[in-house]
């Protein structure tokens, strides 16, 4: 398929395209997916699937760029198995190792024309490139198809979807799998008590109410929230209560927050109706939240068994797991705020904070970030013990050709968001060539 047709993506032609892929055996996959968050959704879809035909399958996690190298040597440990790579680039010419077939590639872009026949939709449109893979080669139903709707709304806004993402969200849609609601998007919205809403929110994180407790208990008390409806969910008030109760918070929150945050805040969210009221991954922003915060502490693993299915002990372990981490992270950040110890230069700025887990320190420097503690346009070196992070807010920073440079230079960090690599054991000395590499490189002038 040339690049101009990949680009141009319907569901009809990645249908076809799909028909054309090489699959047999689903009786014992292996699957390669990016650790970021659309790409893992996008394999729960495949597992969901390749359980449903009755195969067995094992995930692992690889960095989102990767060479041909690397996934003929994957490919090789897994003789038996097919292979899929979800969400991964390959860089590299070289012919990739057979077997006893090809790996294909859900999703992704390569320099190979080889893995380029092999792979399925773009790096842009991978969780309907998931779904459209299972319909063709497996079992699925409608939980994937939300699943995949919802996963590509973490992607884009659905005003900025390409053509075959807009018809996968208007599928779900005409389904009534998905469906769009206004409000507040605060993780726990519709099943932590109101109480708890905001006094350990961290996406975002509110100026002077984010783990602030008396704050939290004015702002509820100015709302007019009844005593006996503070340990309430708002799935357990009645239509008119939750209504009523919303309004009186919008209109106080918009008086203490500021215009930049007010979007992360309140707006548009999205229901993924096939789940429960009582449960955070019915609303995408909650899905979001603990998506992220499993990604942040490297625990895509256990992310994985909630996508599948595992709405019991798993889910409930995540929702502590998420709770538990926020606290920590409100906590360093307090830290942070009354003790800030710390170097900043025209380009960068470094900060040390000793005892604080390192799984912490995406989401203590992406706060650090956006409240003003380090400046948010220059990148962030937050460092504690033997771990560090850096973490940036820059659009004009590709991701995968920051990876691409630390790989070329032996620095093989962690991504742990969007917008951030995690190193362990990072030498003082190499804190500038880091921080150097991630740094966005200012445009020549053409000359007039």
């Amino acid at each position: 398929m040339s690049a101009k047709s990949r680009s141009s993506l319907s569901l009809r032609s990645l249908k076809q395209q799909s028909s054309e892929l090489d699959f047999k055996n689903f009786e014992q996959v292996f699957l390669v997916s990016s650790p970021d968050t659309v790409s893992t959704l996008a394999t729960a879809i495949l597992c969901r699937s390749i359980m449903k035909s009755g195969g067995a399958f094992h995930v692992s996690f690889e960095m989102p760029i990767i060479s041909t190298e690397r996934a003929s040597e994957l490919r090789a440990r897994h003789e038996s198995s097919s292979v899929i790579f979800v969400g991964i680039d390959t860089t590299g010419k070289k012919k990739l190792r057979k077997g006893k077939n090809y790996p294909l590639f859900i999703g992704g872009s390569s320099e190979s024309e080889q893995v380029t026949s092999l792979t399925l939709g773009n790096r842009n449109t991978v969780p309907a490139a998931a779904f459209v893979f299972a319909e063709e080669h497996l079992t699925s139903n409608d939980y994937e198809l939300q699943i995949a709707a919802g996963a590509t709304l973490l992607h884009s806004d659905l005003t900025k979807l390409t053509k075959v993402n807009k018809e996968i969200v208007e599928k779900a849609k005409e389904m009534n799998l998905i469906e769009e609601r206004k409000g507040v998007k605060l993780f726990g919205f519709g099943f932590l008590p109101l109480d708890e809403i905001f006094l350990y929110s961290t996406h975002p994180f509110i100026q002077d109410i984010s783990g602030n407790q008396k704050a939290c208990d004015a702002l509820l008390n100015e709302a007019e929230i009844p005593i006996s409806k503070l340990r309430t969910p708002m799935s357990l008030l009645s239509n008119t209560e939750a209504q009523h109760l919303t309004q009186h918070l919008t209109s106080k929150l918009l008086e203490k927050i500021g215009p930049s945050i007010i979007p992360h805040i309140l707006g548009t969210d999205y229901i993924l109706t096939r789940e429960s009221e009582s449960n955070p991954l019915r609303y995408l922003s909650g899905l979001k939240a603990i998506a992220e915060t499993a990604w942040a502490r490297e625990e895509q693993g256990a992310a994985m068994s909630v996508w599948i299915g595992d709405r019991g002990r798993s889910l409930r372990n995540m929702i502590d797991t998420y709770l538990g981490h926020h606290k920590d992270v409100i906590a360093a950040i307090q830290r942070l705020q009354t003790k800030l110890k710390g170097v900043s230069t025209e380009t960068s700025t470094t900060i040390e904070i000793s005892g604080v887990q390192g799984e912490l320190l995406t989401d203590v420097g992406r706060i650090a970030l956006q409240s003003g503690l380090a400046n948010q346009n220059r990148p962030l070196l937050i460092t504690s013990d033997e771990t560090s992070v850096v973490i940036w807010t820059s659009d004009d920073v590709d991701t995968r050709d920051v990876l691409q440079t630390f790989q070329k230079k032996n620095l093989n960090p962690k991504l742990t968001s969007a917008k951030s690599v995690k190193f362990v054991g990072l030498p003082i000395d190499s804190h500038d060539e880091v921080l150097e590499t991630i740094t966005p490189k200012k445009k020549k002038r053409r000359a007039s």
